[in-house]
């Protein structure tokens, strides 16, 4: 009867972690034909130098946004056209990050789990670096195609509040979904 409980026990566990998990896509975004910024509070983050579009409306849409399930849906992406051409050439950089406009009484953190992407313009590579209150947690090192694939994020990093990522020189990164796990304590 005691194994059966502690089985029991630990299946809810699993089950209520299971549905913890947020899914964050870009479907309820208005539609637009041109790079918009991302509004500071989507699902609760911050988003940083981030851009949404419909790539099936931009005319300036590499191949890799162009790639989601559903037709008419807005993709986020890292940066913004001065990123991939001379003389802004350089590498881009944008962030997430919790939104700490509340009232403080807790702390609210996430952890990442996985990302949907694509490189937008062809193939590029791209580092992400993880932050916990503005300390170092870890980083991790991406090669990316203009296919979509998944990124997995080492669950190592834990409970973050800023996750940063810088596409290499004339890369654009092209999201279209996050996985996160939401942490309060």
């Amino acid at each position: 009867m005691r194994k059966t409980l502690v089985l029991l026990a630990c299946l809810l566990a699993l089950a209520f972690s299971a549905s913890a998990q947020n899914q964050i896509n870009f479907a309820s975004l208005p539609l637009v034909s041109a790079p918009t910024p991302m509004p500071s509070g989507y699902f609760g983050l911050n988003w940083n130098n981030m851009f949404y579009v419909d790539p099936a409306e931009w005319s300036e849409a590499g191949p890799g946004y162009k790639l989601g399930p559903i037709l008419n849906q807005d993709v986020a992406f890292v940066g913004e056209s001065g990123c991939r051409l001379p003389p802004g050439g350089g590498p881009c950089f944008g962030s997430i990050t919790v939104n700490s406009g509340g009232s403080g009484i807790h702390s609210i953190s996430f952890q990442p789990v996985s990302a949907t992407v694509a490189g937008g313009f062809g193939p590029t590579n791209i580092t992400v670096i993880a932050y916990n209150n503005g300390n170092y947690v870890g980083s991790a090192f991406y090669d990316l195609g203009s296919q979509m694939q998944t990124l997995n994020f080492p669950s190592s990093w834990g409970s973050i509040t800023e996750l940063t990522v810088e596409t290499a020189a004339g890369g654009a990164l092209v999201f279209y979904d996050l996985q996160l796990y939401w942490v309060v304590g």
